[in-house]
């Protein structure tokens, strides 16, 4: 079969300029497979260069032909539309956002074979379990482990905290004139100890990996607050969980506070937190959650960070090697720059001046 004709009017010189900009490797070896043919390389040769048998080549050389550098890349058609209207893909997505009803429905959660019964009965649309992953997907939803929420938590107190928090930093500015700025810091403390957790990782597909996990139960406390603002934080590890612990960390934060700078400190209801014996230095006001709020409390997305990232998966010998890694963690977290505030810079949380 002769060689089939090449069109000439881009030179070979700007078609290796063409794919040294090119962000799709595949385009950029068909151009410099071109070039290289153009150039007076045999076509065998040139397509090998390129990762490509040499009808290969041809195919591409015919797309050349009509449309130029542009008919190198992919075109790819948007496949079957989907079997669900747009109104039907919208009440299944609401059906699993909702979830099942335990005493209803008789099961905890949407499996996919769940869903494909569901498709077939309300929509009479039939669906595999493949297929129903995929929509899934498409539907922007993926398969997690829910976070735990107290039964008696107020969704609407809580709310209601958010909305007036703002009014409270004002309430703060005002009753403290001598502060220059007021500064929004979270407070919590971590019990890590020996009977750790597990973490996901990255493994082979199909195969599930192995981590270890401590069965004893030696323990220590992270007593932490974290300034988002500031991307900064203080914290000390502790023994156990007392008002007496409690009044160290706010020594520890009154001590760390610029001048002329208050904090309101966002914190929970425990017991050490209200305790009669509580020393609250004047530079700082104790801003309470609404009860059983802890997804308020932004300090908690570093916990999770820091058991995910240093703390989980580890045999620690004794109380000193639970403290030496808490510590560890605590100072890697302050090394990372930009790591609390992206952790912990709550939309509705933002400090004021006054």
């Amino acid at each position: 079969m002769p060689a089939l004709m090449i069109r000439e009017d881009v030179p070979p010189a700007e078609l290796r300029r063409l794919a040294k900009i090119e962000d799709d490797p595949r385009v950029a070896r068909r151009l410099l497979a071109i070039a290289a043919a153009l150039e007076g390389m045999s076509r065998e040769a040139a397509a090998r260069i390129a990762g490509m048998d040499r009808q290969t080549l041809r195919d591409w050389v015919i797309r050349y032909n009509r449309g130029g550098p542009a008919g190198l890349s992919d075109h790819w058609g948007n496949g079957r539309p989907c079997r669900l209207t747009e109104g039907q893909q919208a009440t299944l997505k609401a059906i699993v956002l909702t979830g099942p009803d335990p005493e209803v429905d008789g099961i905890s959660t949407w499996r996919l074979i769940d869903l494909c019964r569901i498709a077939r009965e309300r929509f009479g649309v039939i669906y595999g379990e493949t297929g129903m992953g995929r929509l899934m997907r498409s539907l922007d939803l993926s398969w997690q482990t829910p976070r735990p929420q107290h039964a008696e938590t107020d969704r609407a107190a809580q709310e209601a905290f958010k909305k007036g928090f703002a009014a409270a930093l004002a309430q703060i500015a005002a009753d403290h004139p001598e502060a220059e700025r007021i500064e929004v810091w979270f407070q919590d403390e971590a019990r890590i100890g020996q009977k750790g957790r597990m973490v996901r990782r990255w493994f082979q597909r199909g195969m599930r990996p192995r981590m270890v996990k401590d069965q004893r139960y030696r323990s220590a406390y992270i007593f932490g607050a974290v300034c988002p603002a500031r991307d900064t934080g203080a914290a000390l590890v502790l023994p156990h969980v007392s008002g007496a612990a409690m009044n160290l960390l706010l020594e520890e934060v009154a001590s760390q506070l610029p001048p002329g700078t208050h904090a309101a400190m966002v914190i929970d209801n425990a017991g050490w937190h209200v305790a009669n014996e509580l020393r609250v230095p004047p530079n700082i006001t104790l801003v309470h959650l609404p009860p059983y709020s802890p997804e308020l409390n932004a300090i908690e997305k570093v916990w999770q960070y820091l058991r995910d990232r240093y703390l989980s998966g580890r045999l620690f010998s004794d109380t000193r090697a639970i403290v030496d890694a808490c510590c560890t963690a605590w100072n890697n977290l302050i090394a990372e720059a930009g790591r609390i505030r992206s952790l912990a810079d709550f939309e509705w949380a933002q400090q004021v001046n006054p």
